[in-house]
């Protein structure tokens, strides 16, 4: 069964399919991402408040607690959800692009998945791969090798969302240690973690808006000269 929910767009470049279906899929998870991060920063806020405050109630604190919990639980469920279906977005733009620059690419179809999966290579395999998708996609451009377009909207998401891992692994470190003020600090640091996630979030909207408008436009040019 094919990944697409949306039919071949009319051009004469074979192998090229339409973007548009998995694209608006993943900005409605994309939006449910937003949301989980939001509700876990209101939620994060209120429990860095309670860590500096005076003991407050047994049911008070229970019931921040529980939702703190499910803060995590929703961010991480919507953010695998998301993960899942930009793969496959992201897989199927770097074959439509290698319909548009068949010799534009510096690495493999492969590395379109494995590049976010593999741990450490995916901290810039999946950015080279989005340039070179990037390039190839650009309207107007000739079959062949793709001229490299500077993309400042791949690269700030990229960095923003490349950031967000800091101040992670360091509340992940935090949070081994014992005590409130540690246990506050994690917090904090969770805090900017998220926000940083939801400023990533809404960049990555925008790079699918952009990449998926700019492939169907590519798709529907004149069929080149051979």
């Amino acid at each position: 069964m094919s990944v697409d929910f949306s039919s071949v767009p009319p051009t004469g470049r074979t192998g090229v399919r339409s973007l548009r279906g998995l694209g608006a899929a993943v900005v409605v998870l994309l939006g449910l991402v937003i949301a989980a991060d939001v509700f876990a920063v209101v939620v994060g806020a209120r429990m860095y408040a309670l860590r500096g405050a005076e003991p407050v109630g047994f049911e008070v604190h229970e019931r921040w607690e529980s939702l703190y919990r499910w803060s995590d639980v929703a961010t991480m469920n919507t953010y695998v959800a998301c993960g899942v279906v930009f793969i496959l977005w992201f897989r199927r733009a770097r074959i439509n692009a290698e319909v548009f620059a068949p010799d534009g690419h510096r690495l493999v179809r492969g590395w379109a998945v494995w590049g976010w999966l593999v741990p450490v290579v995916n901290l810039w395999i999946p950015r080279r791969v989005a340039l070179d998708i990037w390039s190839a996609s650009t309207p107007g451009a000739h079959l062949g090798p793709a001229p490299r377009q500077s993309s400042g909207l791949v690269n700030a998401w990229w960095a923003v969302w490349i950031g967000g891992y800091v101040p992670t692994l360091a509340a992940l470190t935090y949070a081994k240690a014992e005590g409130p003020a540690e246990t506050r600090q994690s917090i904090a640091l969770t805090l900017l973690s998220v926000l940083l996630d939801i400023a990533a979030a809404v960049l990555a909207v925008r790079v699918v808006r952009r990449l998926t408008a700019m492939q169907h436009r590519k798709a529907l040019e004149a069929t080149p000269v051979p």
